[in-house]
């Protein structure tokens, strides 16, 4: 039989355990987009790395696509980057698509692909587009050179375009964290002015990243904390991994002994990553063909917990200095808890909180670590402090 696990980054699993809420209601909020032609509210969805943020906006362009009326621009944001080309490179594709079904809905289009091409020149002067047919820009519309204008304009008529063939725009953006200051400032004042029109257009928003996304876009554009729908995707609990492990495989007639189950759920501790490279290792292990008891279990834990030691969390280790980690180390001694500055400028033999400035700075922008408060520090990765200690004793 086939492992019905799927460990990766941002591999679909067979079974989105504790997502259902959040992916129907951005399904309801599509639904109503297209019953209404008009844009929904834009959204954020943050959390720590490994939880399936990728996984959900996969999901989500997904479901989008299978409809037939939206058209998905989907891209991983990056600080080497303009996030302007990375969209022109992907809605470039997507409208190519769209006004390939025929000659009507290219007609219907045209003024939205002159625009596009005037946006294309603007901020991707290298790049080559072509949609079959010579499209000339559109002097005036989104070539000023001031990105928030020209992005506005550019999803003010693509979105215009698709209304009129009964159909919306869904544009997915991964890691936003990681874009341009300047970039996410023009996204957030774009997306701000569309939301303002009296009839929005047809196109909605949804961003994925790490804790620190909410305060970044804040950081941007002081207003964002109010224009996102900002939700959070945390850790399972206990009857979601139990779900997440015992599912996939009663679909195919295998089950878990009940001591089984429980060794492998307390080893999860609801880090979705890990239950995935749990499932497959503890798969693999099984001594019996319909059933995985504990000693299979066991095995398939220190396998799981190995593989993912060596590809996650030391991987992160071996990249920071020495400073680094001895920071990360004092905050291991807080476990999972948030750190306060000051308890670890005690831990380190400092005198100053500026002391660790240039250690912290470096580590949140590596993604290694996040303030989830003011005077606070925490891990990016769920059990990274459960690796330090253990790399201590070993």
């Amino acid at each position: 039989m086939i492992n019905p696990f799927k460990p990766g980054a941002g591999r679909v699993p067979p079974v989105l355990a504790g997502r259902d809420a959040l992916l129907d209601a951005i399904d309801r909020t599509l639904v109503e987009t297209l019953e209404s032609s008009e844009g929904g509210r834009p959204m954020v969805v943050s959390g720590l790395r490994g939880v399936g943020k990728t996984v959900l906006l996969n999901e989500v362009a997904r479901r989008a696509s299978e409809t037939g009326r939206w058209s998905v621009v989907k891209l991983e944001a990056s600080r080497d980057r303009s996030l302007q080309q990375g969209i022109a490179r992907q809605l470039h594709g997507a409208l190519r698509t769209t006004v390939s079904v025929g000659a009507a809905v290219a007609v219907k289009f045209r003024h939205a692909l002159s625009v596009f091409r005037s946006f294309q020149i603007s901020v991707d002067p290298a790049g080559t587009y072509n949609f079959g047919f010579d499209v000339a820009p559109t002097p005036g519309q989104a070539d000023s050179g001031a990105l928030e204008r020209d992005l506005e304009d550019l999803l003010r008529e693509v979105g215009l375009a698709f209304r009129s063939v009964g159909q919306g725009l869904l544009i997915a953006i991964d890691e936003l964290q990681e874009a341009p200051k300047q970039d996410l400032n023009a996204l957030n004042l774009a997306l701000h002015a569309l939301g303002q029109d009296v009839f929005p257009v047809p196109v909605f928003f949804i961003g994925t990243g790490l804790p620190s996304l909410p305060s970044v876009l804040a950081d941007a554009t002081s207003y964002a904390e109010r224009l996102y729908d900002y939700r959070r995707l945390g850790l399972l609990t206990d009857d979601e991994t139990r779900f997440a492990l015992s599912d996939p495989t009663e679909r195919v007639g295998v089950r878990w002994s009940g001591t089984a189950l429980a060794l492998a759920v307390r080893s999860i501790q609801g880090y979705p990553y890990f239950a995935q490279a749990c499932g497959k290792h503890v798969w693999d292990a099984r001594t019996q063909e319909s059933c995985i008891d504990s000693d299979s279990a066991h095995v398939g834990v220190l396998r799981a917990r190995d593989e993912v030691d060596q590809g996650l969390y030391q991987s992160r280790w071996d990249r920071a200095t020495p400073k680094q980690r001895e920071l990360m180390q004092a905050m291991a001694l807080d476990d999972e808890r948030p750190s306060a500055i000051q308890d670890l400028v005690a831990r380190t033999g400092k005198t100053r909180t500026s002391d660790l400035s240039v250690s912290r700075n470096e580590l949140i922008k590596n993604g290694h670590i996040y303030a989830p408060d003011r005077g606070y520090l925490a891990f990016t990765v769920p059990g990274m402090a459960d690796f330090i200690h253990r790399s201590e004793k070993a």
